[in-house]
């Protein structure tokens, strides 16, 4: 199995609401870990605040048990509901998204699990920007929570992949397990999902001088070939117990895959997070983070596993 831990980091006072319960489910079918974490924001302040009131001194303090008896309060609910969790609790404090990843790796998770469904502003704005770094410079993969459904079940799974390039083929197959894997578990039908259009159109018009017919021709080709790399991801599950299609949709990723994903009650998105810009530190596929505003199911995103978070240094 390939999550056997998961980190279900959790602000201050904030609720277990039913969209953790997605993720729960799958914890519970797989007998993992689940270890509940608490970021406590440490203000600069604070230091100099402590030279005039001795009060401040235990604020800390006072936050830290707090939060505990809180994460405390959880696991008792969810002991009886989840009784093939392993529960465990951990309070720290720093930058809430450096803590996760950094308790991440220090725990060695094998994902993360927070909440994106937003609702006050003030929460939008802590919890949007955690997610977004957290999708961005984690190497774990990261489980974006994004609807309240009646039930936990996930009945229609997604994954995007990605056959532009065979540079891609390792981070497909990483996908690909995935997906497959949360297929399994939840009795899901799983949909391979393509998007893809002939971005060079435009240059073979102006400067080759091609015929309407001549690109017709050369987008049938170029579909045709991303058509034939995705049948041979699949090809290595022909023989499995989940139901699976091939879906090949045309135009801008950005434009159809939430169009598509919402108009056919897709439960969770899965897909790789992945810059072309080289540029350390700026890691996020801005296909997959655009789809966190666009869309009203949840997100899992996967890194190359050469990725390197630039939070947690040279580990060699």
């Amino acid at each position: 199995m390939t999550y056997r831990h998961f980190l279900f980091p959790l602000a201050p006072k904030q609720a277990l609401d039913a969209a953790f319960h997605q993720a729960l489910h799958v914890a519970n079918q797989v007998q993992a870990r689940v270890t509940l974490l608490t970021v406590i924001e440490e203000l600069a302040e604070l230091a100099d605040l402590s030279r005039y009131s001795v009060s401040t001194l235990s604020l800390l303090e006072n936050a830290t048990r707090e939060c505990q008896k809180l994460l405390d309060q959880h696991v008792q609910q969810l002991q009886s509901q989840y009784p093939d969790i392993d529960f465990h609790t951990q309070v720290v404090t720093g930058v809430p998204y450096v803590e996760i990843i950094k308790s991440a790796s220090q725990l060695q998770v094998d994902m993360i699990v927070i909440d994106a469904h937003r609702v006050h502003k003030e929460s939008a704005c802590q919890w949007g920007t955690s997610t977004r770094h957290l999708m961005r410079e984690s190497e774990v993969p990261i489980w974006a929570l994004h609807q309240q459904q009646e039930t936990p079940k996930l009945d229609n799974i997604l994954v995007s992949m990605d056959v532009t390039h065979v540079d891609n083929t390792a981070l497909n197959e990483k996908l690909l397990q995935y997906a497959y894997e949360f297929a399994l578990i939840n009795e899901a039908r799983l949909s391979l999902c393509h998007a893809w259009e002939l971005e060079s159109e435009g240059y073979l018009r102006e400067w080759s001088r091609c015929s309407d017919l001549e690109i017709a021709v050369i987008a049938q080709q170029l579909r045709d070939v991303r058509e034939d790399r995705l049948a041979q991801l699949m090809a290595d599950y022909s023989r499995n117990r989940v139901p699976m299609q091939m879906i090949m949709l045309e135009g801008s990723a950005k434009t159809v895959l939430p169009e598509y994903i919402n108009n056919h009650d897709i439960d969770l998105v899965i897909m790789g997070s992945l810059s072309r810009t080289g540029i350390a530190g700026f890691v996020m596929g801005n296909t997959a983070e655009f789809m966190l505003d666009k869309i009203q199911c949840s997100v899992l995103t996967l890194k190359p596993d050469r990725f390197r978070s630039p939070l947690l240094g040279d580990q060699g």
